[in-house]
């Protein structure tokens, strides 16, 4: 007579490999994920950087104002809920000089984001075009 079916142990060999599998294959994903986040902000901030000194050419300052950066120049501030990071700008003297901070956040959106709370926090300035960025995760 031919049973059908699997036995207990196939079922938990299978179940011990899926698990090995799943131990390595999660962590890997949200690195991946959390690293294309972290990319995607710092493009953005890279991009406003750019988006700052061409202003500074037209106008001879340095901008805050977030309606003019997205509407003529296209620039992406975050802060909004399918984003995972914020830009925030500080301008110095008589706009004359300006500072800007993407906060990375891997878990939060965009909108609760700070830089209290964030994951990787991110900055260029008008004197310092490199970008420089802190984990706070360590």
């Amino acid at each position: 007579m031919r049973k059908h079916g699997f036995t207990l142990i196939e079922v938990m060999i299978v179940l011990a490999i899926v698990g090995v599998l799943s131990a390595v294959a999660i962590p890997l994903y949200n690195g991946y994920t959390n690293r294309a986040k972290r990319v995607e902000a710092e493009e953005r901030l890279m991009n406003l950087a750019a988006v700052e000194e061409d202003y500074f050419n037209t106008y001879r300052e340095y901008t805050d104002d977030e309606t003019n950066l997205k509407k003529y120049y296209g620039a992406e501030l975050g802060g909004v809920s399918d984003k995972n990071y914020k830009i925030a700008i500080t301008l110095g003297t008589k706009k004359a000089s300006y500072t800007a901070e993407a906060y990375i956040c891997f878990t939060k959106q965009g909108s609760s984001c700070s830089k209290t709370n964030c994951n990787v926090m991110c900055t260029v300035t008008s004197t310092n075009q490199n970008m420089i960025c802190e984990d706070k995760n360590q």
